[in-house]
């Protein structure tokens, strides 16, 4: 017999011949034969385990052949799930039987139709989709603005495919079906000739289409295609018939995806458009325009037209609905007519009513807690508390102090009175002292407090009919309301408080300024006649020239090096004036005396501030004209102009009117660049002469403006002042994507609940086949909520750009029914990328029904990955907190692990996230410093097969079971070549690979039981990763005491003890190192060589004993 260090020298020069030879015996082959033919045909864990030739073969591979008899006790072990820690198998101290679990498919994902991770990526697209098809429109206009002036044939236009099929899309005309020989005689077609191809043959369509072209009979063109107007018109219907329908309802307006363009062509529409509407009908008729408003006051997209008409046109109902607002943005009668004065109170005039109606309520309910109020005379010394009381109950602010504290005192006298309610709400003795700890209870101050709502939502439902100030003073609940909310004083009578309604400097001089300027009465107590000083257009052109004179500045003001040419520049010097509201009275020189002040006092202080000029005039060392942060705050002042010169406009009754505000003629200087020390005569013959206007260069100006040459105005005749129509388009501006977005989550919301695993009453969806996933909202559940939402199928589509006009019904379901992942099969033959990730976001099986979920890497493979990763992180650390944080670092790296690999769906998506490829490196002891990811993805791609491969070649070997591992093919994809029902492939090769080194190991053993230890050590040692591993396996425990002559007797010693003599032996991470494992196994060998002289086996009966040392 030769030694063992001869032999093992001679096995491990070249292990992978040693093992072939193996392999290649007669036994061992015919063995492995019958393994690989057979394993993927057994039915589940009882035929396995009933197929002695299988289960004894797979037993002996993982070491466990001594354990082949125990049937009841391995079936626990297969049916684990080891993605739970407390299951059977990973509960086992042993980790064979975990890897001997691992190697089986027995304990098979759970079925879902969608997984979490692909109901997360498929609704992420979903919503997304939306962005990409207005980002695709976009890019479309782009190249149609940029080639189609240079079309100079109509040749030109019909054989650009891009050009004929945005042209074609335009007009909702479908390119698969438009012939380009039909569509170049439409566009040569003369729409003046009843008998040309366009009006006999062409419909409306092609009519339109031709009517946007200026083709010549023979296909030339004079000039350019298109004019500008046309081609404009041409690109603006492109992009809102390229709006997706994200909601189609069959109430209301339907919800697009409104892109950032389309908003803009809406509210160009919108302002041109509601300048011509004079009755509600015809703004309820238009669906562009009942969509705007509804958006831009969020009444939401089932809003019907015949509410929206109702809100337009009763106070009471748009109050009821919460829509007073909208109701105020509009002038619209109660026959539906265009009202021509003004409401009586504005949309901001009436929130301020509320806001200190609001704040007296909020003094009643903190007061009347107060420990301050100890009997019922504390409580009416209050004169705000008493007014609010009186108000509430509807006694009058005339009812004396007296009689309610009767009234509060004195249950018989209130009920006598008819106010027991009023007594009730309160808990006073009848000496006034409180019956209790409190005058109210919570209960009862509600009671109150909302007697006051009523009384507040009364003035609410009757201000909107209101056209004299006599309106509201006969009405005592409306007088009783206003008086509390603003706090008048019960010394101002009646008469007193008409006077401060239509006088403010009257209202003024007692302290009532604010309540004067609640409402719109004019002296004479009627309201104010509305006048069209501008429409929306034109309101819309003076705010556009307001945001152009903001660009300009910010533009030049950066280079401005002394205030003398800050001042020369007529549009920077009136900005500023405008800004700051200077008057016109500031000269040039007092404005520069201004800008150069270092006294930091004065009335233009802020101006100075505002600026960095040295009292010379020049720029502070180092400094420009402004900082960033001073030019953005000069903007910022600049817009509150604008917004403030929309508010004074609309008081506007002639020219005079604007000529005496200075707010108003410093906006106008700034926005159309005017002489700064223009006068008020030049102003106004401006305004209102156009030719004298266009004389002085300024006809823009007088065209914004609606003065006759006398200066009046005409009555307002349109639904909405100027201020109306920028309030409705500021707010459309600012929520057209609110409700849009609104829309995608709600429609992604029922998504979920369609596809979630738990049911209701209402919602019992709860899809577990294709029959249940293609059902529509209102056959899938009771709820009619969802009725006008889109189902499942559609938002399928959706998200992956496809529309139902290219997958059916019908082609759905044979799609959600086949295998995305064969090359070969019905979804590959398609030849559609969109189709293929469609199929691969859902797991049915051939059958219709759910199936188990298809990943990148086996649950039990994951499993044994986060194991070895933790232990490998953790192994060479002593307990304490920096363990402990490892620890915990590697709990997150293996839960993102998990999550992350749930979406891999390619080897490109595995390699382009470096957490999980670390990881997976670092649980098979390999440094991810080594590898790049050029270099992992050469190891990925390498053919397994072919011996001269470079994973086979030069990756180190540790590649081939990572490789075969994970379900990817050659070119990176994902495959299901490598599954298998009971085993998967590499699984099935690592089986085999492990039983052929146990023959060799046992067939060794026979000979040389030294030789045998060895080489379970070397196949054992990269899995080691703790000290104690090799106190619990006999063999290994062999290996080292012999190699290091250690003495019998220290198995006696205490546990702890016997690790650290261990330890100072061996080092975990020499273990890792196949050169220093195989230094030591040289060792051993000649070792054991030395103290077995005999032919007695001891390793053998360690090797085939099983069990663990004792200590």
């Amino acid at each position: 017999m030769i030694t063992a260090s001869l032999a093992y020298t001679i096995l491990s020069k070249d292990m992978t011949s040693s093992l072939n030879k193996v392999a290649s015996q007669a036994t061992v082959k015919k063995d492995a034969e019958y393994y690989a033919d057979n394993i993927n045909k057994v039915k589940d864990v009882d035929d396995f385990l009933g197929n002695y030739k299988l289960y004894s073969y797979a037993m002996k591979a993982y070491g466990l052949e001594d354990m082949t008899y125990a049937k009841a006790f391995m079936k626990k072990v297969l049916e684990s799930d080891l993605t739970d820690p407390n299951s059977y198998a990973n509960k086992l101290s042993d980790t064979r039987y975990r890897e001997f679990a691992a190697a089986f498919n027995f304990n098979a994902p759970a079925k879902d139709v969608q997984t979490d991770a692909q109901e997360d990526d498929m609704i992420g697209l979903y919503k997304q989709s939306f962005a990409d098809a207005d980002k695709a429109a976009s890019a479309e206009s782009t190249y149609y603005s940029n080639n189609i002036d240079s079309v100079q044939t109509v040749d030109d236009l019909v054989n650009n495919t891009r050009l004929r099929t945005y042209v074609l899309k335009t007009f909702n005309i479908d390119p698969t079906y438009a012939s380009k020989d039909f569509l170049r005689q439409v566009l040569t077609s003369d729409l003046n000739d009843p008998s040309s191809v366009v009006n006999t043959q062409g419909g409306d369509k092609y009519k339109a289409l031709a009517a946007q072209f200026s083709f010549n009979a023979d296909g030339t063109v004079t000039g350019t295609a298109q004019t500008a107007a046309q081609k404009a018109s041409v690109i603006e219907t492109y992009t809102l018939n390229s709006q997706s329908v994200i909601i189609d309802n069959s109430v209301g307006s339907d919800v697009y995806y409104v892109g950032a363009t389309a908003a803009e062509y809406n509210k160009a529409y919108y302002t041109a458009k509601i300048g011509t509407i004079t009755n509600v009908d015809d703004l309820v008729a238009d669906k562009r325009l009942t969509s705007y408003i509804t958006t831009a006051y969020s009444m939401g997209a089932d809003f019907t037209a015949a509410a929206l008409r109702t809100v337009l046109t009763d106070p009471g109902y748009a109050q009821l609905m919460g829509f007073t607002n909208v109701y105020n943005a509009f002038n619209f009668k109660a026959d539906g007519s265009t009202s021509s004065t003004a409401r009586v109170q504005s949309v901001d005039q009436a929130n301020k009513l509320k806001s200190a109606a609001s704040s007296t309520t909020n003094y009643y309910s903190v007061t009347s807690q107060s420990s301050a109020i100890t009997n019922v005379d504390d409580l009416l010394a209050d004169s705000v508390m008493a007014r609010y009381i009186k108000d509430a109950y509807g006694l009058g602010t005339s009812f004396s102090n007296a009689d309610l504290k009767n009234i509060l005192t004195d249950s018989t006298y209130a009920a006598a009175q008819g106010h027991a309610d009023l007594n009730a709400d309160f808990n006073f003795n009848t000496d006034g002292s409180i019956n209790g700890s409190a005058i109210q209870t919570a209960a009862q101050r509600k009671s109150t407090t909302d007697k006051s709502a009523a009384n507040a939502a009364h003035f609410d439902s009757m201000i909107g009919s209101v056209t004299n100030v006599d309106d509201i003073m006969s009405d005592s609940v409306a007088v009783s309301y206003l008086r509390t909310s603003m706090q008048i004083a019960d010394s101002v009578s009646d008469a007193t408080l008409r006077t401060f309604l239509v006088d403010r400097t009257a209202a003024s001089a007692q302290g009532y300024s604010d309540v004067h300027d609640l409402f719109n009465f004019k002296a004479d107590g009627s309201v104010a006649t509305l006048y069209a000083s501008q429409s929306a257009s034109q309101s819309a052109s003076t705010a556009g020239k307001a945001d152009d004179a903001a660009v300009y500045y910010q533009a030049t003001i950066a280079g401005i090096s002394n205030v003398d040419q800050l001042l020369s520049d007529s549009k920077l010097n009136n900005f500023v004036r405008n800004a700051y509201g200077i008057p016109p009275t500031v000269t040039d020189v007092n404005l520069r005396a201004i800008l150069t002040d270092q006294s930091g006092t004065g009335t233009y202080a802020d101006v100075a501030a505002a600026f960095n000029f040295k009292a010379d005039g020049t720029l502070k060392d180092g400094m420009a004209a402004q900082t960033a942060t001073q030019i953005r705050d000069t903007k910022f002042a600049a817009s509150t102009r604008t917004d403030d010169y929309s508010a004074r406009m609309s008081t506007i009754g002639n020219v005079d009117d604007l000529l005496a505000d200075d707010a108003i003629t410093n906006f106008l200087k700034s926005t159309y660049n005017l002489p700064t020390g223009i006068s008020n005569a030049d102003l106004k013959s401006i305004l209102t002469d156009a030719t004298a206007a266009a004389a002085a260069g300024h006809a823009d100006l007088n065209a914004d403006f609606n003065f006759a040459a006398d200066g009046s105005l005409p009555v307002v005749s349109s639904v909405q002042t100027a201020d109306q129509a920028q309030t409705t388009n500021d707010n459309y501006m600012a929520r057209y994507d609110d409700e849009r977005d609104e829309a995608i989550d709600e429609v992604a919301s029922n998504y979920s609940s369609m596809m979630a695993d738990s049911s209701s009453l209402l919602n019992f969806s709860d899809i577990k086949t294709v029959n249940d996933f293609m059902r529509t909202n209102k056959t899938a559940d009771f709820s009619k909520s969802n009725d006008n939402l889109p189902d499942p199928y559609h938002v399928a589509l959706q998200a992956f750009g496809l529309t139902d006009q290219e997958v059916s019904r019908s082609m759905m379901r044979k799609i959600l029914t086949s295998d995305a992942y064969d090359p070969k099969g019905y979804i590959a033959s398609l030849k559609d990328e969109r189709i293929t990730n469609l199929a691969r976001a859902f797991n049915f099986g051939p059958d219709g029904k759910a199936a188990a979920p298809f990943q990148a890497l086996p649950d039990a493979t994951m499993a044994k990955y986060a194991t070895d990763y933790k232990a490998h992180v953790t192994m060479l650390l002593k307990a304490g907190p920096v363990k402990d944080k490892a620890s915990k670092d590697a709990t997150t790296e293996v839960d993102y692990f998990a999550k992350g690999m749930a979406k891999v769906k390619s080897l490109d998506d595995f390699l382009d996230d470096s957490r999980l490829t670390d990881l997976v490196l670092k649980a098979n002891n390999l440094d991810p410093k080594d590898y790049d990811k050029a270099t992992l993805k050469k190891i990925f791609t390498s053919d397994p097969d072919d011996k001269k491969s470079y994973l086979n070649t030069k990756a180190d070997a540790r590649f081939k079971d990572i490789v075969a591992a994970f379900n990817f093919d050659k070119d990176g994809n994902l495959t299901r070549a490598k599954m298998g029902t009971i085993q998967n492939k590499a699984a099935e090769d690592r089986t085999q690979q492990l039983f052929v080194q146990q023959t060799m190991e046992t067939q060794e053993g026979e000979s040389n039981d030294g030789v045998r230890l060895a080489l379970y050590f070397s196949r054992k040692a990269p899995t080691i990763t703790s000290i104690y591993s090799i106190l619990g396996d006999k063999a290994l425990y062999q290996v080292i005491t012999t190699a290091y002559s250690l003495p019998s007797q220290i198995s006696g010693m205490d546990v702890a003890k016997q690790a650290d003599l261990i330890n100072r032996f061996v080092k975990l991470e020499d273990l890792q190192d196949p050169k220093k494992v195989d230094k030591l196994l040289r060792r051993f060998t000649a070792m054991y060589d030395v103290q077995n002289s005999t032919q007695q086996s001891p390793a053998l009966q360690i090797l085939t004993g099983g069990g663990t040392q004792s200590s």
